[in-house]
């Protein structure tokens, strides 16, 4: 895949071997986005501009919640943000995007929960987390009582 990028960022084409060769008749703007879950060869980092792009503040991200799930009650949607938030604070393979944080409020909203408490955290867990070790660090750190 990376010798594919290359070739469309330094030469303005690619080459399918079953076609040939195809080349832009316009200068390709080319947009990559990372998670960081492997390394970019300097090749390819030379030839992009890099924009890290944060977590929203918790005030935006329940805005999205809210826009995102209708019918997430407005308490929800707070429980829901301050949780994603003490998850990213802790150190996880991969803490949850915001797209997770939707996933979750999405689910809870269609398992009918109106609160969360230690059960419903526990058995959703897996929407936002995506590795088995993280779920159980998780578990054993969110102080559930208080969510």
């Amino acid at each position: 895949m990376e010798g594919l990028l290359l070739e469309i960022l330094s030469d303005f084409q690619v080459t399918v071997p079953e076609l040939g060769t195809i080349t832009a008749t316009r200068r390709p703007f080319v947009v990559l986005t990372s998670n960081a879950s492997r390394e970019l060869s300097e090749a390819l980092r030379r030839r992009c501009l890099f924009l890290h792009i944060g977590f929203p503040d918790e005030e935006l991200e329940r805005r999205i919640v809210r826009l995102k799930v209708p019918g997430l009650s407005t308490a929800l949607a707070e429980s829901v943000v301050r949780v994603v938030g003490a998850l990213r604070e802790m150190e996880l393979r991969k803490v949850p995007s915001v797209a997770e944080t939707i996933d979750w409020a999405r689910t809870l909203l269609a398992l009918g929960a109106d609160t969360l408490d230690e059960k419903v955290v526990r058995d959703t867990l897996g929407v936002l987390l995506k590795h088995q070790d993280d779920i159980l660090r998780a578990a054993a750190k969110l102080d559930l009582d208080a969510v």
